[in-house]
């Protein structure tokens, strides 16, 4: 996020070289059509169970929209983590 400062509650938040692996994997993901976006499918698909990796990003307004997913994923025992990019310049 360039000039903006992050909300201190989205947690973990990705380093630079953590954050361009994750949006290849997005981008692997959207081109083989497996690729789930917005925090009704990712609650669906981690109630499911049919979840590997969750990614948030850190500039959703209000991010509160997302804070239950770390909560579903640690129950579950499965990775998320919180981008300070768009997701959708890339989905």
């Amino acid at each position: 996020m360039t000039g903006e400062t992050v909300n201190p509650k989205a947690y973990p938040l990705a380093d630079a070289q953590l954050t361009i692996t994750i949006m290849d994997l997005v981008q692997q993901a959207a081109n083989y059509k497996q690729l789930k976006k917005g925090a009704n499918e990712a609650t669906k698909t981690l109630n499911r169970g049919i979840s590997e990796f969750v990614v948030m990003a850190a500039d959703t307004e209000p991010l509160e929209i997302l804070l239950h997913l770390p909560l579903l994923a640690e129950d579950k025992d499965y990775c998320y983590d919180c981008m300070s990019l768009l997701l959708s310049e890339f989905a």
